[in-house]
This record gives structure tokens, sequence and C-alpha cells, in this order.
């Protein structure tokens, strides 16, 4: 008998899923399915299989898997009528025997005891609303979506991309937050569009603190001696309560973690002048803690705080600067994984890298290296210790350096192994007695960035990244990429809860 609720994990359960799931996602060879040639299913995360996203495995998700065979989504940006998309298990765009079989292979598995149910994952993309022009020239113009140019202030716009955001399995938009005396427009603009969707009720929302262009800097760095930083800080604070406040009124759902809403914040690393000045980072401190009560005071609640705070190499020890900020935040995430010290010597514009094994045991070797920088810090605040938030996001193409090229089989891969990295750390560093609580609901990964492509890792529309070395999908590339590796949104229909 299938289970009828969620399952905490275990060291053992993190350890029996990956080894038995770690090979059996790959994409199948398109000339092997479309030759009709007969294939064996393959074992899937038991959230990929779960088509019904109710959180268990049973004879109802074969049976919507049976229903949808030989649907097809179709090359337009909204999927066909009779397509379900919740059967594409592959992100190919059509259901197929191979599909409806390894759905039943994997029910059935988890029926028998060979395998144990695993949370959905929660997946977080950055969302922006900065865009108000209908055309931008060449050269300036950084996101299209297929069939035209994009304002954010556009409601039926936002409202497909809300139901592609669920289609491909991203559960939580961060937007981007900056104050209206940097950017007269763009609060206005989500007001008009992502709040006034007919769909807002299906999306959990996040909020991005773009902290480099709110705050005052001095050489690079945001120094908190000087009283305006913190002033600012308390403000913004206050204002980003406030608008996370209205767009839940709206009808969004808020993304908590230990219950209290999140808040990424861009560029916390800057946070302080070089050389470490202890007196600076008590200042800090003190406006951290009144920009935290603002919040409280304007939202309700306290915010969760995820500090830009990722050491980008295995070699950097933990600095005094960073080990005092970190305590001041309840979770640590980098904006963009890409770090290109295995190729210093050719990271430059003009210079192209292909995705490889090198590029991934360097990724692996930072993760780990962040897992073992937190393992003794505690959030002052809260006495927890303190998640690394993986970013999973695809290449890199940002103006001025190299371009890391990473096409969509390489994304599925490289976010595969990454998944399975981050499982087996969880598992090492005992954070799977952690997982299924209020403060990791299920593991937590960034997947780049959805309608941004500054640096390079928009991942719709793929055709508009410049990281991508060929399209494959018609747009589609990253997104079904991200479909392949963590299923569709089941939070569109249900909670995120432990």
């Amino acid at each position: 008998m299938a289970r009828d609720r969620p399952a905490r994990f275990s060291r053992r359960r993190f350890l029996k899923t990956g080894a038995l799931a770690a090979g059996g996602l790959g994409v199948l060879q398109s000339q092997q399915f479309l030759s009709g040639q007969s294939v064996d299913p393959i074992l899937l995360p038991s959230f990929v299989a779960d088509m019904n996203g109710n959180g268990w495995l049973g004879a109802i998700d074969k049976r919507v898997a049976q229903d949808a065979l030989l649907t097809t989504r179709g090359r337009g940006l909204i999927p066909r009528e009779d397509f379900n998309y919740r059967a594409d298990v592959f992100g190919r765009g059509i259901v197929d025997q191979q599909s409806v079989d390894s759905v039943i292979y994997t029910v059935n598995a988890l029926e028998s005891g060979l395998i144990e149910r695993e949370p959905r994952p929660i997946t977080i993309a950055w969302h922006y609303g900065w865009y108000n022009l209908e055309e931008r020239p060449p050269g300036m113009q950084t996101v299209q979506f297929k069939g035209g140019d994009y304002r954010s202030r556009d409601p039926e716009i936002e409202s497909v991309f809300n139901e592609q955001k669920n289609e491909f399995g991203i559960s939580v938009d961060a937007l981007s937050w900056i104050p209206e005396r940097e950017n007269k427009d763009m609060l206005d603009n989500y007001r008009r569009g992502l709040f006034s969707t007919h769909n807002l009720d299906t999306r959990h929302l996040a909020l991005l603190y773009e902290s480099t262009i709110a705050l005052p800097y001095d050489g690079a760095r945001v120094d908190f001696l000087d009283p305006s930083s913190s002033e600012l800080l308390q403000t913004d604070f206050e204002q980003m309560g406030r608008f996370l406040a209205e767009g839940e009124e709206k009808g969004g759902k808020v993304f908590t973690l230990d219950g209290r809403p999140v808040v990424f914040l861009f560029g916390s690393h800057t946070w302080g002048q070089l050389p470490y000045r202890a007196t600076e980072t008590t200042t800090l401190e003190i406006a951290l803690d009144m920009a935290r009560e603002a919040f409280r005071v304007a939202y309700g609640k306290l915010p969760f705080l995820v500090g830009e705070e990722m050491n980008l190499s295995p070699d950097i020890p933990l600095y005094e600067d960073r080990a005092r900020r970190i305590a001041s935040f309840d979770a640590i995430y980098v904006y963009h994984h890409a770090a290109l010290k295995p190729f210093t010597s050719s990271a430059e514009e003009g210079v192209t890298l292909l995705y490889d094994d090198l590029y991934l045991n360097h990724q692996r070797a930072i993760l780990r290296q962040n897992f073992d920088m937190t393992s003794t810090l505690r959030n002052r605040y809260t006495g927890n210790r303190v998640p690394v938030i993986p970013n999973l996001s695809p290449g890199f193409a940002k103006p001025g350096l190299a371009v890391l090229k990473m096409g969509r089989g390489d994304y599925a891969d490289f976010m595969k192994a990454m998944r399975h990295t981050h499982l087996d750390l969880l598992s090492e560093y005992t954070w799977q007695n952690i997982v299924g609580t209020s403060l990791m609901p299920a593991p937590i990964y960034i997947v780049g960035s959805w309608n941004e492509e500054f640096e390079g890792h928009a991942v719709l529309p793929a055709s508009f990244n410049d990281s991508l070395p060929e399209m494959q999908q018609e747009g589609f590339d990253l997104v079904m990429a991200i479909k392949e590796v963590f299923g569709w949104n089941h939070f569109a229909d249900r909670p995120i809860e432990a």
C-alpha cells in the first residue's frame, strides 16, 4: 500500500534514494524514442512520478500518466489543451510509452519498499520587474519571451509566466526589490503586472533585496560607520515588509522558512569596509537589529534573511568579517554559481568556456567548503545552524568576462549531479534531521533568473540566453531541463510545509 502521508528523511533514506536515482534521470537519446524502439522504464525520483502532486504515490498517479499517453506540448508559448504536462517526466514535450512505464515502475518500487519517498524540492528563480518598454535596441534588450517583447507591467504576460513556472517546476519567485528612490517604476510595475494576475494564488513570493543599488557605496563596499547606510537599511526593510504584505493581500503566497518570510540579500558580502573593522561590524549588527524590527512592524513577522555569503573558491578560508555577517543571517547563498577559478588564465572577455567535469567538480568542492565553513556557525538571533542554499543556475555570459556555455543536456546533468552532492552533504553533516521541519521543509535550490539575462542565466527563453550553445527545444531548453530534474511545481496546488 502506498504511504498516505509524507515521511521524514533519515540518513539511510538519503543514501539509498540517491544511489538508486543517481543514474536514472538522463534524457533518452532522441533517435531512440523517435524511432519507436522499445526502451526500459527508468526509476524516477518519487516527486517526479507524483502526477497529482499530493505528496505520495499510488494508483491515481499511474492513471494520470496512462491517460496522458502520446499527448504532446506543441511549440507555442501555451501548451495544447490536451497535453498534461504533469506526465512529461523527461521534459521532452511528449508523453511516450517510456514515460508512462517509468511512472508505473517508480510507484511500484515505492509500494514494494525498494525506494522511499523524497519531498518535492523547493526551487527558486529570480523574477524582475523593471521592464517598461515594449521595444529595446539590440544590445540593451535583456529579456524576451517566446512570441514577442516583454513588459513587467503587463498582467496577461505575467499570468502566462505564472502558468509556465508551475508547468516547468519553479516553486518560488524571488522578486528583485529596489526602493522607489532608486527606481520609480519597479514596484508599481509589480502592482500592475504580477500582483494583478488572475493566478497569483498559485505562486509563492520571496524578495531579493538589491543592496548594491539601494545602499551607498564607497570603493565597491558599504560603509556602515556612515549613519546613512543604517538609516537606509532600516527604511528599506520597513518598505519591503509593507510590499510583501501587499502581495499577500493581492493573493500571493509568501514563502516562509522557520515561519518567517524569506528575503535574499544581494551583495551582502560587500557590507563593511576592508580591512575588517570590529567597530563597523558591531554597527552593522545594530543596524540589522533595527531593520529586522522595522520589517516585523510592517509585515507582522521578522524576516528570514539569506545572506550572499558563500565562498566561491574551495581554497578561501573563513575570514572574520564574513563569519560575523553570517551570524546575522538565517541561511547563505550565492546569486550565481559561476566561479571561474579553474580557468583563471582564460577568464576574460571573448573567451568561451565549455561545461565539463572540471567545472562540475569545482562546484562540488565549493559546496563542500561552504558546508565546512558554516558547520560551527550559529545564527545570533535564533541559535539555529545556518543552511547553505545551492545555486544551480545554467551558464554564464556577463559582459567583460568569459562565457560559460551550458546546453540543455549539460544543465540537466549539472543539476542532477549537484542535487545528489547536496543530499550527500546534508546527510554527512547531519542536516537530514532538519529536512522536514519548518527550517527546511524540503531541500532548497536556486535555478537561475526567470526573466533577466544580464549575466547569461535566464531560463526563459533559452533562445535569448548567450550561454546556450544551441537551441534544441524551441526556446524551452532550460526550463525543460528544470522540469526533467524537479518535475512540475506541486506547490501551485498545495502549501510548502514540513
